[in-house]
């Protein structure tokens, strides 16, 4: 079986990035598959986990993010010059290696692959809620803004896919629960089964994820402000850049957290910041998945996540191996967060449940039914 994933590049910072590659690399272990990644950037930046030599990498060197958002000028040769030069170069590769799956990871492609004519069934992965676009506008015109592209996206382009796969159950009974072509295969751990365990004993709590809006980042520091006020020698890090980080830190500065938050960048060692904590913190207004969660419960740590959409509802069991809070209710928040900074033997008790529940998320467990669907897939083609 052939099976090619399609997206921008490896090199760059994500999860959508590091879940392909882990998928793949697992994929080509599979006895008769042949795995490729055709990629449009693929010559700066580091690669976000190691490439089995047994998967093919197909740089398409469409190079978006060689200067992408420069200038209008480049913005406009980023839309019309390079996506057609994208397309091409991609119908060209996809007719050269004819796989049987082509899986879109939802990027610059998502739109392209419906319209490439082929012998071969498309599948289209959304890495995000469906109404991830709304969820994000801040203003009306963005709102307006993101109906548009739902519409062309959600009711037009995507009835070029011959399946949908989403990454929760939540987003599927309440945006495709009448759609019979769309599965749930939530994503996998993508670190090794010998990573490090927390031992819990930190007096440090963390987060993950890029310094943007959807990660609500001013949430919770207004949260650990008022955690301050009864443990005042415990840390929190927000490991992750971004655009909003000089307001982030102003907030901080204004809030007198110098000593309590860090604002620590970029790691490529997810696993070892986990395993040096106690406590891991979503605040998001909206996930796709929440990859980091099932990160963080697989080091062992509890997690305290908004109950967000989608994900953080369908990984965590409130009160067993982690705690579910209303979204933006920082003094509930602030709450759970002191009951497990209060209570050690509660906390290694949901550590140990978090590591239990993680397990379900081993590539072990997910390849099988990545294919599951691609057997039904192709009988069906051939009936």
């Amino acid at each position: 079986m052939k099976i090619a994933y399609c997206l921008n590049s490896i090199r760059y910072l994500g999860g959508i990035q590091r879940v392909t590659i882990v998928k793949a690399n697992a994929l080509a272990e599979v006895p008769g598959n042949e795995v490729y990644i055709l990629v449009t950037d693929n010559k700066n930046g580091i690669l976000v986990h190691p490439l089995s030599p047994k998967v093919h990498l197909i740089d398409l060197d469409v190079n978006y993010y060689l200067d992408d958002w420069k200038s209008k000028w480049n913005i406009l040769k980023g839309i019309f010059i390079k996506r057609h030069k994208h397309k091409k170069k991609l119908a060209q590769a996809l007719h050269k290696i004819n796989p049987d799956i082509i899986i879109s990871a939802g990027q610059s492609e998502k739109n392209m692959i419906p319209t490439i004519t082929g012998n071969w069934i498309k599948i289209r992965e959304l890495h995000f809620t469906r109404n991830y676009r709304q969820l994000h506008a801040r203003s009306t015109f963005e709102q307006i803004v993101a109906c548009i592209g739902d519409f062309y996206d959600y009711h037009y382009k995507i009835k070029g896919y011959d399946h949908i796969v989403v990454l929760t159950q939540e987003d599927k009974k309440d945006n495709w629960d009448d759609q019979p072509h769309v599965s749930v295969i939530p994503n996998p751990i993508s670190f090794t089964s010998n990573h490090i365990l927390a031992e819990l004993e930190e007096k440090k709590a963390i987060t993950i994820g890029r310094l943007s809006y959807p990660k609500n980042y001013k949430s919770l520091i207004n949260v650990w402000k008022i955690v301050t006020d009864k443990h005042s020698d415990w840390l929190l890090e927000i490991w992750g850049a971004g655009e909003e980080y000089k307001t982030l830190n102003q907030r901080i500065i204004s809030l007198g957290l110098q000593n309590n938050i860090f604002l620590k960048g970029y790691t490529n060692d997810v696993s070892l910041k986990l395993a040096e904590s106690s406590l891991f913190i979503l605040s998001s207004i909206f996930e796709g998945f929440g990859l980091v969660i099932i990160e963080a419960m697989s080091c062992g740590v509890p997690v305290v996540s908004y109950a967000c959409p989608c994900g953080p509802q369908d990984i965590i069991a409130d009160g067993h191996d982690g705690f579910l809070v209303p979204v933006n209710d920082e003094k509930v928040l602030a709450d759970r967060i002191c009951r497990l900074i209060e209570d050690k033997e509660l906390r290694k008790e949901m550590g140990k449940a978090a590591r239990l529940k993680a397990e379900q998320y081993d590539i072990k467990n997910i390849i099988p039914m990545w294919m599951e669907l691609f057997n039904q897939l192709i009988n069906e083609k051939r009936k």
